[in-house]
């Protein structure tokens, strides 16, 4: 029976196991001994008293102490919780630009999922990229996805809407020769080009691919939007009868209550019911705010393989109605704040008065639909907490190293600070499985986000009270503080650390 098939069951069960249980070696010579923590194993579970032992890359044991043990470096965690390295299935960056990703390192974060929103390296052979990535000086793990957008622009198909199928089968040979070279499944990024102009044959044609490898499709849907959530939801849910599907970074734009939260996650448990073979999960970063370009405010018929300055200056009048009363509707130009120069830091409104000119106007004879970055101001609290609770919803940061957002330097302190700390909205122990164990499994990252002998050795040791993020729509770029001690496949990586040990993680197919 396949891994996932288990998942529902495991989900629940796995907090059986306790931290404390494992059988110590004869003897225990250890590299690290770490002492006197309160161990949060990351299944779920409760909190237990354990010394955690660390041999190599990987954790030897998890109990009290035997007799005559030894290690090379012991670690007081008096006082600290121990848990498992934080798993982030949403981020975004370049391990040839930042290796060492420290605003991930330095909230938690040891192993990030790239690849996302169907974007991923423009390469025919992801195995030799992925080779060569592990060379770098990677803090943090990386487990690659190929991303939909990608295939399309690779087998030459771009913004076709009906492509040949010869040309699909070019997509399911890259796909296939990306999964074989350890890629954990696909992304699909359908609210931008060209992975908008697939149709559902052409999507559920991969599913196919990456549900015979036992894979997972994340998903950023197509509109995100409250009006069409139902239609966004089966379409992914289509690709859902041939493999397990995931929601990215799950909002309701102009969703508003717990109610609504509530009938998404029930389209959700029915197909967790009919599939029962597959899993249906999803991701939420803890902010109310998204981020993305400003393509978002434009319709389709403005954006490539369209010509905009053509369409600007045929269409001129009817392109302006149409940004000024989305803009309108998603909470008005208050509600966007720019993220990149020249408009960095201010919002939408603000920029427009200094220029004395209509907000619509700035959009689309200034800025156009790749001009710029923002984030925007749409969703509503009551219904992303909601999600936040979910059982089958884990956390993630939709964030990268330079992003003009807070969530890529505070997503998983946040968590821990408002929704643990603060509102206790969580307990400690489903924070931290929503964040390690929950994505371990959906991900199916072998021998990662508990802690367990024989698991790898990604470790926090941190105060819940002391955890902060500091990053603001302000200043995004602040890192987290709290997380002193992160231990990445057995070594020290934290902020207080210039060691570099992230590895690019592959997955059997």
């Amino acid at each position: 029976m396949s891994s996932r098939s288990l998942f529902s069951l495991s989900l629940f069960l796995f907090s059986c196991a306790s931290s404390g249980g494992d059988r110590p070696p004869q003897a225990i010579t250890a590299d690290i001994w770490i002492r006197g923590g309160t161990v949060v194993d990351g299944s779920g579970g409760p909190a237990v008293r354990a010394d955690v032992f660390v041999q190599g890359d990987s954790t030897l044991f998890v109990g009290m102490p035997p007799e005559g043990a030894t290690a090379l470096d012991t670690i007081d965690a008096a006082g600290l919780v121990v848990t498992p390295g934080f798993i982030d299935p949403h981020a975004h960056g370049d391990p040839f630009k930042t290796p060492r990703f420290e605003n991930f390192l330095a909230m938690g974060v040891t192993t990030i999922c790239l690849g996302q929103d169907g974007f991923s390296p423009e390469t025919e052979n992801l195995g030799e990229w992925m080779a060569s990535a592990d060379t770098l000086p990677l803090g943090p793990n990386i487990a690659m996805f190929t991303g939909h957008s990608t295939l399309r622009r690779l087998s030459g198909i771009d913004f076709d809407p009906d492509p040949s199928e010869e040309a699909v089968g070019e997509m399911e040979e890259l796909l296939e020769s990306a999964v074989y070279a350890g890629a954990f499944g696909m992304t699909t990024g359908l609210e931008y080009t060209p992975g908008t102009y697939a149709n559902q044959k052409e999507l559920e044609r991969l599913a196919k691919v990456v549900g015979r490898h036992n894979g997972l499709i994340m998903s950023h849907m197509r509109t995100e939007q409250d009006e069409t959530m139902e239609d966004d939801l089966a379409e992914l849910f289509a690709q859902g009868r041939h493999a397990s599907v995931h929601v990215s970074h799950m909002k309701v734009v102009f969703g508003e209550g717990e109610g609504r939260a509530e009938e998404v996650l029930h389209l959700m448990a029915e197909q967790r019911d009919i599939f029962p073979k597959f899993t249906v999960t999803a991701d939420v970063y803890p902010y109310m705010a998204s981020y993305t370009t400003v393509g978002i405010l434009f319709p389709e018929w403005a954006k490539p393989p369209n010509d905009y300055e053509e369409v600007r200056s045929e269409r001129r009048g009817e392109l302006l109605t149409y940004v000024r009363d989305l803009v309108k509707k998603r909470n008005g130009p208050e509600a966007t704040l720019f993220g990149t120069e020249p408009y960095k830091g201010k919002t939408l409104a603000e920029v427009a008065a200094e220029m004395e000119i209509l907000f619509e106007e700035l959009l689309v004879d200034s800025i156009g639909p790749a001009g710029a970055s923002a984030a925007y101001f749409t969703m509503d609290r009551e219904l992303q907490e909601r999600f936040i609770v979910d059982p089958y919803v884990m956390i993630s940061s939709d964030g990268s190293p330079t992003m003009h957002h807070p969530r890529g330097h505070g997503a998983f302190a946040k968590v821990i600070r408002e929704y643990v700390v603060e509102d206790s909205l969580l307990t400690l122990e489903e924070a931290i499985r929503k964040m390690t164990s929950l994505p371990a499994q959906t991900v199916e990252l072998e021998k990662r986000g508990r802690i367990r002998q024989g698991y790898k050795a990604d470790l926090l040791m941190f105060d819940p009270t002391k955890v902060k993020d500091n990053a603001t729509f302000a200043e995004p770029h602040l890192p987290a503080t709290g997380f002193e001690t992160v231990i990445v496949n057995g070594r020290m990586a934290g902020p207080s650390s210039d060691l570099s040990s992230g590895k690019v993680l592959r997955r059997r197919p």
